[in-house]
């Protein structure tokens, strides 16, 4: 098995994260513009779906609110990038290119590739990231209209969906792994 795997995918998203807290939006999408060229790079190269959403979707973010001056999109900046990675998600899955699939390739057997139940599993996994990004823009859409705390409450939310989602992406390949293992022959003699 190769090494790899879909979460440094996510790695620019979360730099945004991160970053839109300490040091405001500019700056944080400068940083995930950066966190998504650099670790992104062999990605890019290899024309990966999500790393090239990432640095479509934050530079392009970067360019409308650090040298357009369009401000008035920061306070939905939150629902903009969920939504932006759900469509993505969604219509990889419509155009048979699951996402998942490209990093998961990256990571078997060439002779799995064409598996049924291979792609059945990755296209699974797009559709809870679909489900997973949908569910933040909904949360994030929630806190810009609640005020105060309860806002941030469902601000904090998508921390705790977005790490759902990258346990569950952690443990279900190795589930299915178990779970469709060739039973071992016992010695009979």
């Amino acid at each position: 098995m190769k090494k790899g795997g879909l979460l440094p995918g996510f790695i620019p998203l979360i730099t945004y994260g991160t970053f839109v807290a300490i040091s405001g939006v500019t700056i944080a999408l400068a940083a995930a513009t950066v966190a998504a060229i650099v670790i992104g790079w062999t990605d890019l190269q290899k024309g990966l779906i999500l790393s090239w959403a990432n640095l479509v979707l934050f530079g392009s973010m970067l360019v409308a609110i650090g040298i357009l001056d369009m401000t008035w999109i920061i306070p939905y900046m939150g629902i903009l990038i969920y939504a932006a990675l759900a469509s993505v998600t969604f219509g990889s899955i419509l155009l048979k290119k699951a996402f998942t699939l490209q990093y998961a390739r990256g990571m078997v057997d060439k002779a799995l590739w064409d598996n049924p139940l291979f792609i059945r599993v990755n296209v699974f996994m797009t559709g809870i990231w679909g489900g997973i990004f949908s569910i933040n823009a909904g949360l994030n859409a929630i806190a810009l209209i609640a005020p105060g705390p309860a806002g941030h409450i469902f601000q904090v939310l998508t921390y705790f969906v977005l790490v759902s989602g990258i346990i569950f992406t952690m443990w279900y390949p190795g589930h299915i792994r178990k779970k469709y293992a060739p039973v071992p022959m016992q010695d009979t003699g």
